[in-house]
C-alpha cells in the first residue's frame, strides 16, 4: 500500500460506526457552522448578558413574627449601602435568591446606628443553614439568625 492510499484510507469514515458501551457520548467534536450568521447566532447566545433583575421584595421588619428564620449578609453604615449590597448578592446568586425577601433593619449599638441586611423566606433553620452553606461555598458572607 502506498503512502497516499494509507492517508486516503485514514481520512475515509469507517464503514460501520464503532460502538463502545463505556462511552456515553461521542468524543467527536461538533461540526463547524457553515456560515457567519450561524457563528454570530451561537456567539450572541452564549455571551448574552442577563436581563435586569426584578425589584426586590421588601419586607418590613415590623411585620416579622418572633421565631422567623432569616439569614444575615452584613451590617452597613446606611440603608442605601445595604440595599446596594442586596442588588449585588441577588445578581451574583440569582437562583438561590429567588423568592427571598429583603429585610433592612436599623439597630443601635454603642451609640452608633447601623443597618442589618437580612433575607427572609426560609422554611426552617435547616433551610437557612443550607442556603448559607451554598453562599459560603462561593466566598459570600452569610449567617443564619432568628427574629426576636
Amino acid at each position: 500500500m502506498t503512502a497516499e492510499a494509507a492517508v486516503a484510507d485514514l481520512s475515509a469514515p469507517p464503514a460501520e460506526p464503532v460502538v463502545n458501551p463505556a462511552v456515553a457520548k461521542s468524543l467527536r467534536p461538533q461540526p463547524r457552522p457553515v456560515s457567519l450568521e450561524q457563528v454570530a447566532a451561537t456567539s450572541t447566545q452564549s455571551t448574552a448578558a442577563p436581563g435586569p433583575a426584578a425589584p426586590p421584595r421588601v419586607v418590613d421588619p415590623a411585620t416579622l413574627k418572633v421565631g422567623t428564620r432569616l439569614v444575615q449578609f452584613g451590617a452597613y453604615d446606611s440603608a442605601e449601602a445595604a440595599e446596594a449590597d442586596w442588588t449585588r448578592i441577588a445578581t451574583q446568586f440569582g437562583e438561590l435568591m429567588a423568592g427571598k425577601g429583603m429585610v433592612v433593619q436599623s439597630a443601635t449599638s454603642g451609640g452608633r446606628t447601623f443597618w442589618r441586611l437580612r433575607a427572609e423566606g426560609f422554611e426552617d433553620d435547616a433551610d437557612a443553614r443550607r442556603f448559607c452553606a451554598a453562599l459560603q461555598a462561593e466566598n459570600a458572607t452569610c449567617i443564619p439568625v432568628v427574629w426576636r
